[in-house]
């Protein structure tokens, strides 16, 4: 083994590092050393480390003739050992008595044995030599060696060997034959043709059958391969229900190219040249958006997982899926650059003004963000439209820890509870507001409100199964009944990363808190959060995608928040302060969304108008500062300044209307133009989310054909108007 480097002279808790050696079965500190001899010093990655460790540490159990494990499972426990060093050093400054306690603990264990044997080891050994050397290398100490060879063991090799190359050479000579006899049938074949030709008296022999016509319909078309992959049927499958199905229709399948390598063939050609066509059809002459969000997802080809990112771009009633990059980190950059590089490969990096994002650091970070780097490789300032509904999720996040305490756990307990509980549930008997004193108090002032708006919006198209569920359970929490009646849908989802679900559960558990036992705790924080979200959180959830109401409801719900402390003063300062850091649609540059909102009055937007006048900063932050003190007496106009024109240019809206009255505008063509097109505007990022799921959903017929992966959800996206009563075709379309 190469000395090591002689930068690294010694190694955290080992020392110098040392090659695998010995008469014994190779110990921890051996394994170890040896593993970061490779991953260290040859700079070879982890996997391939492991993998060269297994193959120095399989001779010695090869040479002791003792059954090991399987090859991936002895790798899998190296890189274990290594990550429990690694945990070690990276705490190594850390010397509290727990770290100390760990390292002695490690370190005492190094000369123990490195135990890679079958689990049914001493069951599958026949000698018992063997069997008393692995118990012994087993013990502290590892007492015993390994002598040289095995004279026995080594006869029995060699005529094991000596066996295994007798069998190869009578193969071999069968094979031989066999040809020889076909060249003799084919001679005496060709021989008789040649006499029966001539009329002469030949060597007579059987003619050969020619062989059998491989069939050369073509019967997998465009439409099929889209249906096949609609339904994620496989091929294998397709070829039973397309053979089936020609069968039944009367037609005759030898004269069909029916096999599954055809069949993959050309659906994969299909989808390739579907996509291109997308990609060649795809025009963009006015100003977009691109959305992107991350999801880790198993790897298709293995069982490792991948940052998938899909990027989409909007704009005009357009919602067009780029591509569904694999990232190699999560970082900013990475994404950045992904998302940058779709843009050029397509052709629309020019058109886009205007970045939709969650508002993670790895988006929003000032030096590495994603959005500051897209913009620098643009070379240009856009619109940051931050994603509404997940500044919403980190709003209803923080009010739930106030009202309910954290948790490590990745699911709620008490809903976990509840969900194995439900099926014990009379459904019929439960409790609304009327039977609380405190929530009937609470609700008092925006109850009639609430309900109008419930139901206004039961009447609309909701794009999601968990909006409607919303609205009904509201409905059914104030105390009226939902158009469709009172109904309650089964316990869904609860982790932590679903925050629509921690509103739901809430409200049901709470209406059901005399059939379930609840703990005092438990059943005052879900009736506070139940109270947020029929008071504070509905309205502003429903209404969040809309692109124009977007300033004047965050100017609202500030306000809004900051009087909720009349109802429960913790909740109020949370999710005020939650609020205060995510102030992007209060920035000068796009207040001015409201001067396309219908709730705003006319009054408010003839000083908004005013405003225009007043100088701007030549950068103006992207997001307001906000002081929650003074925002009761805050108003529209006191963020509009002249930048807030900037949104104008940028997305290409004609402002000729704004030196009328606003009380004309309704009857103003420059603003219906405008007002289209602010209409079209998407400032949520949840059909990015759209693209990760249906690459899980279409993950079984993407298998061993990542290649077809980012073109893929294009297909997907053109066959849904094929199919327009599927209703997983229509997925993407209700966004």
């Amino acid at each position: 083994m190469a000395s090591p480097s002689t930068k690294r002279q010694q190694v955290f808790l080992l020392g110098s590092l040392s090659d695998i050696t010995g008469s014994k079965l190779p110990s921890i500190y051996q394994v170890l050393g040896f593993f970061l001899h490779q991953h260290l010093d040859l700079k070879k990655p982890k996997r391939e480390a492991s993998a060269s460790t297994i193959d120095k540490l399989l001779t010695f159990w090869e040479r002791a003739d003792i059954p090991t494990r399987e090859r991936q499972h002895c790798q899998t426990k190296v890189e274990k050992l290594f990550e429990e060093w690694r945990l070690l050093k990276k705490n190594e400054k850390r010397r509290s008595g727990t770290q100390v306690a760990n390292e002695e603990n490690f370190k005492e264990s190094f000369d123990d044995l490195f135990d890679v044997a079958h689990a049914d080891a001493l069951t599958l050994i026949t000698i018992s030599e063997d069997r008393e050397f692995l118990l012994a290398q087993r013990e502290k100490g590892r007492r015993g060696t390994m002598a040289g060879i095995d004279v026995t063991l080594d006869n029995k090799n060699k005529r094991k060997a000596q066996r295994m190359l007798k069998v190869a050479a009578k193969k071999q000579h069968e094979v031989q034959e066999q040809q020889a006899r076909s060249s003799t049938v084919t001679l005496a074949s060709s021989s008789s043709s040649a006499d029966e030709s001539t009329g002469g008296e030949g060597v007579t022999g059987a003619k050969t059958p020619p062989p059998p016509k491989r069939g050369r319909m073509t019967v997998v078309t465009p439409t099929l391969s889209a249906a096949l992959d609609r339904t994620k049927m496989s091929d294998r499958k397709a070829m039973m229900v397309v053979t089936a199905t020609a069968q039944s229709l009367g037609h005759n399948v030898e004269d069909m190219a029916l096999n599954r390598s055809s069949i993959r063939r050309l659906r994969q050609k299909y989808r390739t040249i579907g996509a291109e066509n997308l990609k060649e059809a795809f025009s963009a002459d006015q100003a977009l958006v691109v959305h992107w969000d991350g999801k880790l997802l198993p790897e298709l080809t293995c069982k490792d997982k991948v940052d998938c990112l899909p990027v989409l771009v909007s704009g005009m009633g357009t919602s067009q899926l780029l591509t569904v990059a694999k990232l190699p980190t999560g970082t900013g950059k990475a994404q950045a650059d992904a998302v940058v590089a779709a843009l050029r490969d397509w052709g629309i990096d020019s058109q886009v003004q205007a970045l939709s994002f969650d508002t993670t650091s790895s988006n929003t970070g000032r030096l590495n963000g994603a959005c500051v780097l897209i913009e620098q490789a643009l070379n240009r300032q856009l619109l940051f439209l931050a994603c509404r509904h997940h500044i919403l999720e980190l709003i209803i996040g923080a009010v739930f820890i106030v009202c309910m305490g954290a948790s490590s756990s990745p699911e709620v307990l008490v809903f976990k509870r509840f969900q194995a509980h439900w099926e014990f549930l009379d459904l019929e008997k439960f409790d609304d507001a009327s039977t609380d004193e405190h929530v009937t108090k609470a609700l008092a002032d925006v109850r009639d409100d609430i309900i109008e708006f419930a139901v206004f919006q039961l009447s609309e198209v909701q794009p999601r199964d968990d909006y409607r569920e919303f609205l009904e359970l509201t409905l059914i929490f104030i105390g009226e009944v939902p158009p469709r009646g009172i109904r309650f849908m089964a316990p869904g989802p609860m982790h932590h990363a679903r925050w629509m679900s921690k509103v739901i559960y809430s409200l049901k558990v709470w209406l059901f808190r005399k059939q379930f036992k609840l703990k005092t705790r438990e059943a005052k924080g879900l009736r506070e959060v139940a109270i947020f979200s029929v008071h504070e959180y509905i309205k502003a959830w429903m209404t969040a995608p809309l692109a124009a109401c977007a300033p004047y409801n965050d100017l609202l719900l500030m306000k809004s928040l900051v009087e909720y402390e009349k109802i429960n003063k913790e909740v109020s300062k949370t999710a005020s302060t939650k609020l205060a850091g995510h102030m992007w649609y209060l920035s000068e540059e796009l207040v001015g969304l409201a001067l396309f909102d219908r709730n705003v009055p006319s009054s408010v937007k003839r000083e908004m108008v005013q405003s225009l006048e007043i100088e701007g900063e030549d950068n103006a932050p992207k997001r307001v500062q906000m002081n929650i003190p003074a925002i009761l007496a805050s108003e529209l106009k006191d963020f509009t300044t002249s930048s807030s024109k900037t949104m104008f240019q940028k997305m290409k809206l004609p402002d000729d209307f704004l030196v009328t009255d606003p009380d004309t505008w309704d009857e103003n063509d420059d603003f219906n133009r405008a007002l289209l097109i602010v209409q079209k505007m998407k400032v949520v990022n949840d059909h990015a989310e759209r693209g990760v799921a249906l690459i899980q959903e279409y993950s079984g017929i993407l298998t061993k054909d990542e290649d077809q992966l980012q073109y893929f959800l294009q297909i997907v996206q053109e066959h849904r108007k094929m199919y327009p009563d599927s209703k997983k075709v229509t997925l993407l379309k209700k966004q």
